[in-house]
């Protein structure tokens, strides 16, 4: 009866273990993030700055990449190159109207006095 129930207990710790072990060895992914709210003062740096998420160009040159990639994995003729390339286009006039925006707005918020705090319109 012992050993049927340390057995039994073994076998709920490991499985307990099992459960817990992504969210124990997972990487913290709001590390920039203070009490859910990124870290302003950063924020701005990189953004005037253009680094990481600001770098428009690294990210225009990778989905270039990866269109170019794809449209060679679908093995698309010159003619359906030429639509693909179209449809792309008008995605990006798109993109870059709602970029336009993006960047107003963090113009605002980084043009706000910093003893503001983290205050969001």
């Amino acid at each position: 009866m012992k050993r049927n129930a340390s057995v039994i207990t073994a076998g709920l710790l490991t499985a307990a273990l099992m459960a817990a072990s992504p969210f124990a060895l997972a990487d913290h992914h709001g590390k920039n993030k203070q009490g859910g709210k990124w870290d302003k003062q950063e924020m701005c740096e990189n953004f005037r700055e253009g680094k990481g998420p600001f770098n428009r160009e690294e990210r225009r040159e990778a989905m270039e990449e990866r269109r170019a990639e794809m449209a060679d994995r679908l093995k698309l003729t010159d003619e359906q190159r030429e639509i693909w390339a179209q449809m792309h286009a008008e995605q990006r006039e798109k993109y870059q109207q709602r970029m336009q925006q993006w960047q107003e707005k963090m113009e605002q918020r980084c043009g706000e006095n910093s003893d503001r705090g983290n205050n969001r319109k």
